[in-house]
């Protein structure tokens, strides 16, 4: 009787081994993420060819030969003002809050494509990012694969309508709190998002914002040309880790039966 059940424990061995993956492997696929679900796509760099993209004119220093323009982002938002002790003068900056888009090839299509005509894209494609201020100074640019740019202004001019948009301007990244390669934004083709000229009817303090639209050229250096994508295992590796995924489980259900086995032939 104890003899044949011992035969009988090592013969379902085999079967327990071949056992379907899914019943104990921890994970729903083969990338390894939890219950199945895929983490989001990391965007890529634009697909179209930005070499023959030029910026418009202005008197702005423009991007040393070393650079490398990256993307051209239309951003959508408010800039943002606050008012002080004189009602009567305009309100103070205190930065901006915006949700970028790709624009990229909708430029290189159609070159002489207005920024308003650009906010139609927003109908069709994701927001790849937001900018926004640290303080009221400090510009910050976070752009899914790129990474988080913290800048400053180095250089400004008035828009080619001055009484109705907000300035151009060059900005410079910065080491601390940086963690792409971007080494310039310039902020370029801008629609509205000037201040009121006072404060009246408001209160000390008020927050007054103002819609306002802008491409965002960014660049950066040959060495560091690359967004920051996360590695993935190689195909090898992951054949390699799913069927440790799949052997370690069954090979412990397997010595389990056999402990369960011998316990049940000794009596103890």
């Amino acid at each position: 009787m104890r003899a044949s059940t011992i035969l009988a424990a090592f013969a379902l061995a085999p079967s327990v081994l071949s056992m379907p993956s899914h019943l104990y492997r921890r994970c729903d696929n083969e990338t390894g993420t939890e219950n199945g679900t895929a983490e989001p796509p990391v965007p890529a760099l634009p697909v179209c060819n930005l070499a023959g993209l030029k910026q418009p004119d202005s008197v702005l220093q423009p991007p040393t030969a070393d650079m490398k323009l990256m993307m051209v982002a239309l951003g959508e938002g408010t800039q943002n003002y606050t008012c002080g002790a004189n009602l009567t003068a305009p309100p103070s900056a205190i930065g901006a809050v915006a949700t970028l888009f790709d624009a990229s090839c909708d430029l290189v299509n159609s070159p002489p494509i207005s920024t308003q005509q650009l906010g139609s894209i927003e109908e069709d494609a994701k927001s790849i990012g937001a900018h926004f201020f640290v303080d009221n100074t400090t510009p910050d640019f976070d752009i899914l694969g790129l990474g988080n740019t913290r800048a400053k202004k180095t250089e400004e001019c008035a828009a080619p309508n001055p009484t109705g948009d907000v300035k151009w301007l060059r900005l410079t990244a910065q080491a601390d709190g940086s963690t792409s390669a971007v080494k310039e934004i310039y902020r370029l083709n801008t629609v509205g998002g000037l201040a009121p000229k006072s404060c009246e009817g408001k209160a000390v303090g008020d927050i007054v914002t103002v819609e306002y639209q802008a491409q965002y050229w960014i660049y950066a250096s040959p060495q560091n040309q690359t967004m920051n994508k996360p590695k993935s295992p190689s195909a090898p590796q992951q054949q390699q880790v799913s069927a440790s995924a799949r052997l370690v489980p069954a090979g412990s259900i397997v010595l389990s039966a056999l402990v369960s086995l011998c316990v049940y032939i000794h009596g103890f």
